[in-house]
């Protein structure tokens, strides 16, 4: 069998893959799923016919259990002999999470599965900015492959968010005609940021955010505080960032970001130098509550402000999305970017009429 080239290794120390919490484990080693019954009875419908899907996109907010689900799906699909329905693992408990079909996705080397994200920089000693055309172009040569026994082949795009231009066009023509018996399975965070010829060729499943009592029970497993549940919104991964932050630090963050505050130039400077702290998880948490405030702004919008205005707080969302990434990669000033931020967003509310 021809294998894929691997993915260049990070070094000894780093994360296994970007954006990895200290106290939780990767998707492809997780082995319970929280909530997403709806999301896992339609993937077990679509998969227990004679068509099945052979691209997926599953969306939602980031931290909710997208990836975990795409992995228990390649586990399922791939420990599954052909002509033999869906793994009932696929949701709660899985069947066999020590088989050797699981220890080899855990490891990432299972020959049928293939896991593209944002790659290894050597030279820079971090994961790049981008997930890579060259990441991509790794795909040819794993579907060039004989699939084990006739079964499954997957690929997990993992996040459809982080691909440029030219990686998404790569991805795109592998999309075009799949072989026989070949899964896709995009995850995205950001539904905005998906390209609509990606979109037409995938079977979109919405995932929601978790209930209180599921991320109650998910800190619980990773015996983190559960009273931290609430301020996961529904996502796991938001709960325990804000909950390394310190309730101190969020609730200090969420008042100056009141709009009556973001006109204020001091209160402006208070939050970006509590954001510039050398402390990661404070970075990440002031931006993450950036993010909330204007999100919350567009949702109580609607219906009352002009497309336009929604249309410019849409915008300013995805603006630092990208700049996050920015920062955090190629460690620019992070005192600069909150501050800039901070005046777009104050402006913002001028014209919305909300200072």
């Amino acid at each position: 069998m021809v294998k894929a080239p691997r993915a260049p290794k990070p070094a000894e120390g780093a994360p296994v893959e970007p954006d990895m919490l200290d106290n939780a484990p990767p998707p492809q080693e997780a082995t319970a799923l929280y909530g997403h019954e709806d999301a896992v009875e339609r993937l077990v419908e679509a998969f227990g016919g004679s068509s099945p899907p052979q691209a997926l996109l599953l969306e939602g907010p980031r931290g909710i259990g997208k990836a975990t689900l795409a992995f228990r799906l390649a586990r399922s699909l791939l420990g599954t002999l052909p002509g033999t329905p869906l793994d009932a693992g696929l949701g709660g408990e899985p069947n066999d999470p020590e088989g050797r079909t699981a220890r080899q996705v855990a490891a990432g080397t299972h020959p049928g599965l293939i896991h593209l994200t944002r790659p290894w920089d050597e030279k820079g000693k971090k994961f790049k900015s981008e997930l890579t055309v060259d990441e991509v172009r790794r795909i040819v040569p794993f579907l060039g492959s004989t699939s084990a026994e006739g079964g499954w082949r997957v690929v997990i795009v993992d996040a459809v968010d982080d691909m440029n231009l030219n990686a998404a066009n790569a991805l795109l023509k592998a999309l075009e005609e799949p072989p026989r018996r070949t899964l896709f399975v995009l995850i995205a965070h950001v539904s905005g940021r998906v390209p609509p010829t990606l979109r037409s060729r995938c079977r979109s499943i919405r995932m929601r955010p978790l209930s209180e009592a599921e991320v109650r029970a998910a800190l619980n497993a990773l015996r983190v505080d559960p009273q931290a549940a609430p301020l996961g919104e529904g996502s796991v991964r938001r709960a325990l960032t804000l909950s390394a932050a310190g309730a101190d630090i969020v609730r200090s963050a969420r008042r100056l970001l009141a709009p009556a505050m973001v006109r204020d130039v001091r209160a402006n400077h208070q939050l970006a130098e509590m954001a510039a702290q050398r402390r990661d998880d404070t970075f990440a948490t002031v931006l993450e509550l950036v993010l909330d405030a204007i999100a919350s702004r567009a949702r109580d919008g609607a219906g009352r402000l002009p497309l336009s205005a929604l249309d410019s707080y849409a915008a300013l969302y995805l603006s630092v999305t990208d700049d996050r990434r920015r920062i955090e990669v190629f460690n620019l000033d992070r005192k600069e970017m909150v501050l800039a931020v901070l005046s777009r967003l104050s402006a913002l509310d001028r014209a919305a009429g909300l200072s």
